[in-house]
């Protein structure tokens, strides 16, 4: 089975988590299909909510579906493009995007699965999940600035902004975004942090 067939199908859940305003987070465990390893999550993104910054994932190709919804809006190879329903967009290895979001006035439901997918992504999703749960996101429903580059520079990360040199990002400035947010009681989620800091 390709990931295009895998996203349409229901998945195993291993969390789920709810906001206040109708968004969604179900991570999706790690599954093979077709010889690759995949990992997964389904948002329920409300109106104008789920846009984040341009970023990179290196050696991890991501692919997106629109479950639900009239349209989602994303951003690949520099251009502001459509997802309409059933439509799946696939991101390379490496390729600067803007994960799909909600640019309607209806909610949209986006599945996006990742291969392979690292522990790393596990731990994103469950601190957004946890973030959404306590109403700390900001208002797309995404993780706030400072958490989001703490994020980045924890250990076994795979996702980097994408306009500054990966290497300048992993060696000075994400470390040193860590070094502010933590005072500041940014922290990745509880439960898999042991598998990222050994």
């Amino acid at each position: 089975m390709t990931a295009p067939d895998q996203l349409r199908r229901d998945l195993p859940i291993f969390e789920i988590y709810s906001g206040t305003n109708g968004s969604r987070l179900e991570i999706h465990p790690w599954f093979y299909a077709g010889g690759h390893q995949y990992l997964g999550t389904t948002r329920v993104l409300p109106p104008g909510t789920g846009k984040a910054p341009a970023h990179v994932h290196p050696g991890i190709t991501q692919h997106s579906l629109l479950l639900s919804g009239p349209r989602a809006r994303y951003r690949s190879a520099h251009r502001s493009r459509l997802l309409k329903p059933d439509e799946i967009v696939t991101i390379p290895p490496g390729a600067p995007h803007v994960d799909p979001y909600n640019d309607s006035t209806h909610p949209i439901v986006v599945r996006t699965l990742y291969s392979p997918g690292p522990v790393w992504f596990m731990l994103f999703g469950k601190t957004l999940g946890h973030a959404l749960r306590d109403g700390t996101t900001n208002a797309q429903n995404e993780l706030p600035f400072l958490h989001l580059l703490m994020m980045l520079g924890t250990p076994g990360s795979v996702t980097f902004a994408a306009t500054i040199p990966i290497a300048l990002q992993r060696h000075a400035l994400l470390p040193l975004a860590a070094r502010i947010a933590r005072p500041r009681g940014y922290a990745p989620a509880v439960g898999l942090r042991a598998h990222i800091f050994r």
